[in-house]
């Protein structure tokens, strides 16, 4: 998986995916190689990561989740910073 090539909406299963299994909501989500890809990539694309929170965030919502916490959880526990 190349998080380059994935759509926002697809971008967003796979956060929903590793969110729900640091919180223990389901079984595993990506792999760790994904989930480091995933969260390089969004750390240094912030037009990606803002297209997939959106599409992201219609998807917690319908399932009655808390947006807050899933949005601490995409920015300060999952999302690496870009390195300079």
């Amino acid at each position: 998986m190349r998080p380059a090539d994935l759509t926002p909406v697809e971008i967003a299963d796979q956060l929903h995916a590793a969110y729900q299994e640091d919180r223990r909501l389901a079984p595993a989500g990506p792999d760790e190689e994904e989930r480091l890809a995933l969260a390089d990539y969004l750390g240094c694309h912030e037009e990606a990561r803002a297209e997939a929170w959106e599409a992201w965030q219609s998807m917690l919502e319908l399932e009655g989740h808390d947006v807050g916490d899933a949005e601490y959880w995409l920015d300060v526990e999952f999302v690496e910073p870009c390195p300079e």
